[in-house]
């Protein structure tokens, strides 16, 4: 027969306490990790260079980009851009340029009509 006056032990209940306890202890850790001097200095450290490798990869990369436009003979990205503001710079002079003639043509038209 059963003692159902004793009280019954939870093993996962145990075990959830546990889990429960240990997790508040490592986050309370790396919280205080992360709130580090030390912690933060060396992800900067870690961070820059990354920054320095990436950079030199992509000026490698741009170099090789560039070296093979010129072997096929098509305009490189830099030159298209350079192509595409000077092609800007026409267009607004052209704009200038027609505004000026259509305010002499305006002028033209007054004085006609006054003479």
């Amino acid at each position: 027969m059963r003692d159902d006056s004793q009280e019954h032990v939870d093993p996962l209940g145990m075990a959830r306490g546990v889990a429960d306890r240990v997790l508040a202890n490592a986050s309370t850790f790396v919280d205080e990790v992360v709130a580090s001097e030390g912690f933060s200095e060396s992800l900067a450290r870690g961070m820059q260079g990354v920054v320095t490798v990436t950079s030199a990869l992509r000026r490698r990369v741009n170099a090789v980009g560039d070296f093979a436009a010129e072997w096929l003979n098509i305009p490189t990205r830099r030159q298209l851009i350079d192509l595409a503001r000077r092609l800007n710079h026409l267009e607004l002079a052209v704009d200038d340029v027609d505004a000026k003639a259509a305010e002499v043509l305006r002028l033209l038209a007054e004085e006609a009509d006054d003479g």
